[in-house]
């Protein structure tokens, strides 16, 4: 049977792992997109600190959907040695954890220069990191995202058609789209929805620039995720919620009102039966 499975950053829930997880499963979801936790990167965590979470994880039922990595968030210019060892920490902790997804980038551009100048630069970075990828059974999972040249379905599009592996597939952002004046769908969808491993629920508004929970936004999201699960996706969609924004209530809350609305969204577009969860329940969390 065709399922969508409900994954999320929970760093934005909680700090420790023991934080994440009842914060998740109150909330019904037993995976998470692993970017920060007990007091820091994942990717920085040492062999006996990800082989103790993994064991917490797996008393409790837990898994990792994909390794939130921060490679490729930085310069185009910057010595390339350093994403590339960065990369290989990411490689690791997913190897260590159970997922074959690292979440990744491709570069920051100078600032008021046109983005194909560096497409070479770009594409020449990419293809070393998924060969390592592909190395190891990971696969190098391309989030767009405002100021890296991926930024836009266009050159999302470019990527994927000049490098052409296995190793590297789409974790496409409605939100980050949004951010970048471009139509999540069904423009961006239409041209990239062949290259999409995954997907990162975030909604957002054009004016104000601002990201809010799904189906609140000028994503279409209903639309879009009717259209994805009518195309055969089988996959995660991974919470990022960014709602720092609304104010007086704590992370665990904040977590909840974003999950609570995609589940509200997958009810109406798909006629879905997920429970929703009264954020009364973390009013004690801080």
């Amino acid at each position: 049977m065709q399922t969508f499975i409900l994954s999320g950053f929970a760093d934005e829930a909680g700090k420790s792992i023991e934080r994440q997880m009842d914060v998740l499963e109150k909330n019904g979801l037993n995976m998470i997109e692993m970017r920060a936790v007990d007091g820091g990167p994942v990717i920085e965590k040492t062999a006996d600190e990800l082989r103790i979470i993994k064991e917490k994880m797996d008393k409790r039922g837990f898994s990792v959907s994909s390794i939130g990595s921060p490679v490729g968030k930085s310069p185009v210019l910057e010595d390339f040695e350093i994403a590339k060892a960065t990369f290989h920490k990411a490689v690791n902790a997913a190897l260590t954890l159970g997922t074959k997804y690292v979440r990744a980038f491709s570069f920051y551009l100078p600032k008021e220069c046109d983005p194909m100048m560096y497409a070479d630069e770009v594409i020449r970075r990419m293809k070393e990191l998924v060969k390592i990828a592909e190395a190891n059974g990971i696969i190098y999972s391309l989030e767009n995202e405002s100021g890296i040249f991926t930024d836009i379905p266009s050159r999302c599009l470019y990527v994927m058609e000049n490098i052409e592996s296995p190793g590297l597939k789409m974790a496409f952002d409605p939100g980050n789209f949004i951010f970048n004046s471009t139509k999540p769908y069904p423009d961006a969808y239409e041209l990239l929805k062949k290259y999409i491993a995954y997907f990162h629920v975030k909604d957002a508004t054009y004016d104000p620039r601002r990201f809010v929970p799904a189906g609140e936004g000028d994503s279409n999201m209903g639309s879009l995720l009717a259209a994805v699960y009518a195309d055969g996706f089988n996959g995660v969609l991974s919470l990022e919620p960014h709602l720092q924004y609304i104010k007086d209530i704590n992370d665990a809350q904040r977590f909840t009102v974003a999950t609570n609305a995609l589940k509200k969204t997958l009810n109406a577009s798909l006629g879905a039966d997920f429970a929703i969860v009264d954020t009364a329940e973390f009013s004690e969390y801080c």
